[in-house]
């Protein structure tokens, strides 16, 4: 079971991340206009961003969150989502709040939507 998961995360999780980290290097050159941003500080902003939405979500669990419902479930990962990256993107990019939201909420609503469709797919 392990060894599944570490592959799983090899093969899917690790060209996930680096896409990602392009993606919001673009959207951070582009949209939020930081200039500072490249692909290593990017990359950083997902790792920093999802650890810390893990560290939130882990004490209150999936289940407990599902209890809120689907829709329910989705805003407060958008929520999470929100507040993770904006946070994270303003500490590593060292830029304002609104140039780190700018940057992010793109991101943000793709992540959502895909969020959705596998919560709504499972419940």
């Amino acid at each position: 079971m392990e060894g599944m998961i570490i592959t799983m995360a090899l093969f899917i999780g690790v060209p996930v991340l680096v896409a990602g980290a392009f993606i919001l290097k673009f959207l951070a050159r582009k949209v939020g206009e930081i200039e500072n941003a490249n692909f290593k500080n990017s990359l950083l902003v997902e790792i920093a961003a999802g650890v810390l939405v893990a560290i939130i979500i882990s004490p209150i669990g999936f289940e407990e969150l599902m209890e809120l419902g689907v829709i329910g479930s989705i805003l407060a990962y958008i929520f999470l989502l929100t507040i993770a990256y904006t946070l994270m993107g303003k500490l590593i990019w060292k830029c304002s709040f609104i140039q780190s939201f700018k940057a992010n909420i793109i991101w943000i609503l793709v992540l959502s939507i895909i969020i959705s469709i596998v919560i709504s797919t499972f419940y």
